[in-house]
């Protein structure tokens, strides 16, 4: 075999794990981690003021919606008909994080809203409420 040929096939080897095989290990480790765990990695990912991360394990799953790295709210989803369809009855009602669970503000519903509809917009699949 000539150099070339083994470069070339070293470079694919590390571009099919970085590119397949680690995020589906990253992907996997998240959704087992626990509660708390996963607000801090919340938390850190954040990187504007509404950051929004879906997490789905087959047909069902959660978007969190994270606002100004503080406050989390999460909307539990089930796939129906190919679409997200939230499974919480008043996903509005209180933040999930912090713990006391403070109740959201008019404002902050208005706000939640928004950036639902704005993430709608950009996201190939949308979530839906009932």
């Amino acid at each position: 075999m000539n150099e070339t040929q083994i470069i070339i096939i070293v470079i694919a080897v590390i571009l099919v794990l970085g590119i397949i095989v680690f995020p589906l290990i990253n992907r996997r480790s998240f959704n087992k981690l626990p509660p708390d765990q996963k607000i801090r990695i919340l938390m850190k990912e954040a990187n504007s003021m509404a950051y929004f991360k879906n997490v789905s394990s087959g047909s069902t799953g959660v978007l969190y919606f994270v606002k100004n790295r503080r406050k989390i709210l999460a909307f539990p989803w089930k796939l129906v008909d190919g679409h997200m369809l939230c499974s919480r009855k008043n996903p509005f009602e209180h933040w999930d994080y912090p713990e006391e669970q403070a109740p959201l503000t008019e404002d902050e519903q208005k706000l939640t809203l928004a950036e639902l509809e704005k993430y709608n917009k950009k996201s190939t699949v949308k979530i839906y409420f009932k």
